[in-house]
């Protein structure tokens, strides 16, 4: 018996070792898979930058990014601690109609700086997320970057000429934004394949430096000018799409013929010329879409009909092959053939008329001329008025505000919408998504608990400010107003519905109303409940001045705050005739959300044109017990100025980080810069604030200064208009948007 108790001992100690050693080398595989700190960072960062999408709800520190099942919107993977590929999908579709980009705050700068800490991935899809702004030269910095993806998005400009050195991409499909300019011609690319003839001559050993380009997807897009030669020389291109552009001149035909291409549609776009006869197809070309161009002639023999292994479509042309009723007449096409750039006549086949051709040719080569005399006269032109805006803050334009139309009476300055603003303001996605609607009593009484005192935030010659949550856990505002006596109860619904469209991607903006009325003896007291979204993120001056408890604002943050403010003082001025003026925009009103973007909180309500029998001006249907009379023309224009002055003043808080206090100490500060820039501006970096040092580009920096010395002058005469500031601030930003993306060190300081 003891002889066989040992080899029992044994075999369960060996058991034992080999489980300990499973569970290690499971511990350690589990552990090789853990993100580096700053990659896990990095995600969370882009989180932010994304305004936190649907998709991506739910990241936090302590999310394991490399075990995220992967999905149809969401995929990470991961190579040791490394990030290798990030697929996201939003549901910010860039499709006609809508508008769904981000927020004025979003950078696509910033962005691409941030994904490029991630220098290891070899996927980047971002797809309909709401992006915009330029694709940045930054693009560049994944050296094994194999697919980028960014359709359905709102980029737009041209595309950066840095893309042609990504020497492993694979995939490149921008789809679907606003890209213009021409199509790139990555001749870069297409050069490094004359450096493989020399390969064998250089050893075997001399890495191939050929283009790798398999997928090519341009749609949906406004490129002009023409397909450039330098695609026929991506000899491992299977996919090709520049359909639905703006695309001119003739096909190359060596694009049919590529050895590896499979698909090509360049459908939609004013291709003119013929396809020569003597065209070949590759072998592996199943799909061509030629179709609403304006090709003429006929079709080579490889595309003349379809095929079980080969798809044509080549409808809406000027063509006489195929399918003859939907081809154009000749006269069609002709109208566009000053535009083409016709193949050599040797190559030209098939044509109904060579003298009209000739003729077409001669034509197009005069038009073509006067065109470009044209063309260069009015570049020249541009060019020297964008220098002379460069050069000086543009003096305030002298618009009619209500106060200098003499010819409008009171009576006739009826309340009314103004449809271009609104209208620019439904196309930037400001109406807000949230319906407005109208709320019971028993609902306000629910979300404030009783109006209990404990929810009141305010009360003032402004109302009284309660705090609700409403069933959807949403924080709101509810604003309590008396109905003056002599308002008339019957105009009330029709003021309502002016409220209502007081929606503003920059306003804290209204989303219902509740109508309350109660009798006491003989006299009653109608009340309206405004019910307003909560903006729950801190002021503006809190995330300059409070480090401690908040993320401190960049310089470009900074600006893209302030850009916000100036577009919702913009808006509050001409929605309503006569606008909402003298508002309170004391930097404290100015909320911040969880992506930055600046609100406007304490904004005032449209004022109305008094009755007829009334001897004029302007009255607030609600009674409040204000000082600010807006009852005179004179007091409309004075509001105005007052809320450039104010706006002002919130410039030069953001700039120095000093808050603004008394009307003396706000003067003194004022004139030590207005001193500053007249005779040291070398010193104006001495009165930045020292958090946003190293952030800013100095000329960027020296036009918002500028700015905010001219809104806040002593007379308001001087002050300039709401447009002229924020054409100054979108200059200021586009400057500091050029430095950040050249990375100039020579200018930061």
């Amino acid at each position: 018996m003891g002889s066989l108790s040992l080899p029992k001992r044994t075999s369960s100690a060996s058991l034992l070792l080999c489980l300990l050693l499973c569970f290690l080398s499971l511990f350690i595989s589990s552990d090789a898979q853990q993100l580096a700190p700053s990659q896990s960072g990095t995600l969370l960062r882009l989180q932010r930058l994304l305004e936190f999408p649907q998709t991506l709800a739910g990241w936090s520190s302590a999310t394991a990014f490399c075990s995220l099942p992967p999905s149809l919107s969401l995929s990470v993977a991961c190579s040791g601690d490394r990030i290798v590929e990030l697929v996201i999908v939003g549901d910010r579709p860039a499709s006609p109609g809508a508008r769904n980009a981000l927020s004025p705050a979003f950078s696509s700068d910033s962005l691409f700086t941030t994904l490029s800490r991630l220098p290891s991935l070899t996927t980047i899809s971002l797809v309909a997320l709401g992006l915009w702004g330029p694709l940045p030269g930054k693009v560049d910095r994944f050296p094994s970057l194999k697919t980028l993806n960014l359709s359905s998005n709102y980029f737009a400009g041209a595309i950066p000429v840095e893309i042609s050195t990504m020497l492993s991409l694979q995939n490149l499909v921008l789809s679907g934004n606003s890209f213009n300019g021409s199509v790139p011609d990555l001749k870069s690319l297409t050069a490094l394949v004359e450096l493989n003839v020399a390969r064998n001559r250089l050893g075997p050993d001399f890495p191939s430096l050929s283009s790798n380009l398999v997928t090519l997807v341009l749609k949906d897009n406004s490129f002009r000018g023409k397909i450039p030669a330098s695609l026929a020389s991506f000899h491992q291109l299977q996919k090709l799409d520049l359909s639905s552009n703006r695309l001119a001149g003739w096909i190359p035909p060596s694009l049919f013929s590529l050895r590896s291409i499979q698909y090509l549609d360049l459908s939609h776009n004013t291709f003119t010329g013929e396809i020569p006869s003597n065209v070949s197809c590759g072998d592996e070309l199943g799909f061509i879409d030629i179709t609403n161009n304006h090709l003429v002639g006929g079709l080579p023999s490889c595309m003349r009909s379809n095929t079980s292994t080969r798809v044509v479509l080549s409808s809406g042309n000027c063509l006489n092959a195929g399918d003859l009723k939907h081809q154009h007449s000749d006269a069609y096409c002709n109208d566009a053939a000053f535009a083409a750039v016709l193949p050599p006549a040797n190559k030209i086949s098939g044509s109904k008329s060579n003298v009209g051709v000739m003729l077409g040719i001669a034509g197009g080569v005069v038009v073509g001329a006067a065109l470009l005399l044209l063309l260069v006269f009015l570049a020249f032109r541009r060019a020297r008025v964008e220098e002379q805006k460069a050069i000086a803050l543009p003096k305030p334009v002298a618009t009619k505000s209500l106060a200098q139309d003499s010819t409008r009476t009171p009576a006739e300055a009826v309340v009314i919408l103004d449809k271009g603003r609104m209208y620019g303001a439904a196309r930037t996605g400001t109406l807000g998504s949230i319906p407005y609607r109208v709320f019971s009593m028993e609902e306000l009484q629910e979300a404030t608990n009783g109006f209990d005192p404990s929810n009141l935030l305010e009360d003032s010659a402004r109302g009284q400010f309660y705090k609700g949550w409403l069933p959807d856990g949403s924080l709101t505002t509810v604003r309590s107003l008396r109905l003056n006596q002599k308002f008339s109860l019957q105009s009330l619904p029709q003021y309502l519905d002016l409220i209502s469209k007081l929606r503003h991607h920059h306003l804290a903006s209204i989303l219902g109303h509740c109508i309350f009325s109660s009798q006491d003896g003989s006299n009653t007291t109608t009340m309206v409940f405004l019910v307003s979204e909560h903006v729950t993120n801190g002021t503006l001056r809190s995330h300059i001045t409070e480090w401690r408890k908040r993320e401190m604002l960049k310089w470009p943050q900074r600006l893209a705050a302030v850009t916000g403010v100036a577009r919702g003082i913009q808006f509050l001025h001409t929605v309503t005739v006569p606008g909402i003026i003298g508002n309170d925009l004391n930097i404290e009103n100015i909320m911040l959300d969880k992506t930055l973007t600046a609100k406007i909180s304490n904004y005032n309500l449209p004022v109305l044109p008094r009755n007829k029998n009334s001897k004029g001006g302007y009255e607030r249907p609600f009674v409040a017990a204000d000082d600010r009379d807006l009852g005179s023309i004179h007091n409309l224009e004075k509001g105005e100025k007052e809320d450039i002055y104010q706006l002002g003043l919130i410039l030069v808080e953001i700039i120095t980080g000093k808050p603004t206090g008394s009307k003396n100490e706000v003067d003194s500060l004022i004139s030590l810069i207005q001193k500053t820039l007249t005779d040291s501006p070398s010193d104006l970096k001495e009165i930045a604030d020292s958090t946003i040092r190293g952030t800013y580009a100095v000329d960027s920096l020296r036009i918002a200064i500028e700015i905010s010395l001219n809104c806040a002058s002593r007379d308001p005469n001087q002050r300039p208009s709401i447009d002229d500031v924020l054409w100054n601030l979108q200059y200021s930003a586009q400057i500091q948007d050029g430095w950040a993306s050249s990375e100039n060190l020579s200018i930061q300081v």
